[in-house]
């Protein structure tokens, strides 16, 4: 009788330590882990929602001492909703270097060796995560970096490092040498990263026009993209986005279509090319083109866009309106035409 008793006893303290361990803060009534889940809420085109907003204020007003112990570990499987393993993703990019007390606990995560497709699927999200978290992360990425050395993450690593922006600048040697990697792959995550933590425009420029003429053509469609926004007002970039526009391979094309939208120059020269890409027999080119034309604006571009309103594609159509809505809504709005 009395084993029973003390077995009732630990079954009881276990539990209760259970619950306070599984206890989640909360605000507004809600856990964090509903605030973490909707941080991922998207609105057309791909952009944060106005729910993602409230939930990352709700994150913030929890603050990262609290959301910590549960944030890493929700990162690692088993999950039974993923949507819960991106939410955690997502409150360390709004918390910053402010949760830099996590870095242990996901280069943990990070350094465990892969034996099935989740463990990895854990391990590029506690390297996303950590690419958030300041200066002090920087050498837990580079060390991954190179010891996953001819495997997919490694790739996936580097281009992480491009979100520490300006505090990632003690990568730059080893992302400079990783952009003459052989491997295609190690190239375009260098390009995203190099990108990401070099604010010398003097710099970013000559590494993308180098990178322009790659073999490979999706890093030369990143490049190019990439131009747009370095080189943004400057015509000396604009006959190397010409030639990208020439390019056999429509990747690469595509890439100058999004890079000459940003530049923000010679329109006389942009807006018929850009107009002509909109009845190119590729969808993707053409709904590029319908967001180019968007961004450089002006009403020839939106005469250009109000010719494509019924594009047989679904995808190239909501490109078109959501560019018609950014240039003059109202205009749009008087001219009777709808999305379906």
């Amino acid at each position: 009788m009395r084993g029973v008793v003390l077995l009732s006893l630990l079954l009881v303290s276990g539990c209760s330590r259970s619950a306070r361990q599984n206890q989640q803060p909360t605000y507004g009534g809600k856990p964090l882990i509903d605030w973490a889940m909707m941080t991922q809420d998207q609105g057309i085109g791909g952009a944060p929602s106005a729910a993602a907003g409230r939930a990352a204020d709700a994150v913030r007003a929890i603050g990262p001492t609290q959301a910590i112990p549960f944030l890493v570990r929700w990162i690692q499987p088993p999950w039974t909703n993923s949507m819960v393993a991106g939410g955690a993703v997502q409150c360390f990019r709004i918390f910053g270097p402010e949760a830099k007390a996590a870095i242990l606990g996901l280069a943990k995560i990070l350094n465990l060796r892969a034996t099935t497709m989740y463990d990895r699927s854990a391990q590029m999200m506690a390297a996303e995560s950590l690419s958030y978290l300041g200066p002090e992360a920087v050498h837990v990425l580079l060390e991954a970096a190179t010891r996953f050395q001819g495997q997919d993450i490694q790739r996936e690593i580097i281009e992480d490092i491009g979100n520490f922006g300006t505090n990632g600048a003690e990568a730059k040697p080893a992302i400079l040498k990783w952009s003459k990697n052989p491997d295609e792959s190690v190239r375009m995550g260098a390009l995203h990263a190099y990108v990401g933590i070099e604010t010398n425009r003097a710099a970013v420029v000559p590494y993308l026009l180098t990178a322009l003429k790659d073999h490979n053509d999706l890093v030369r469609r990143d490049a190019a993209e990439a131009l747009g926004f370095a080189a943004a007002h400057d015509k000396g970039a604009l006959p190397a986005l010409l030639k990208a526009l020439a390019d056999p391979e429509w990747q690469a094309r595509l890439g100058a279509v999004q890079g000459l939208g940003e530049l923000g120059v010679a329109p006389e020269v942009v807006l018929p090319l850009l107009t002509q890409k909109l009845h190119d027999e590729n969808s993707v080119i053409r709904r590029s083109a319908a967001f180019s034309l968007g961004a450089v604006g002006g009403k020839e571009a939106f005469n250009a866009l109000m010719a494509s309103t019924d594009d047989p594609n679904g995808f190239v159509r909501e490109a078109v309106f959501q560019s018609l809505r950014r240039i003059d809504a109202k205009e749009l709005e008087r001219s009777g035409k709808r999305f379906h």
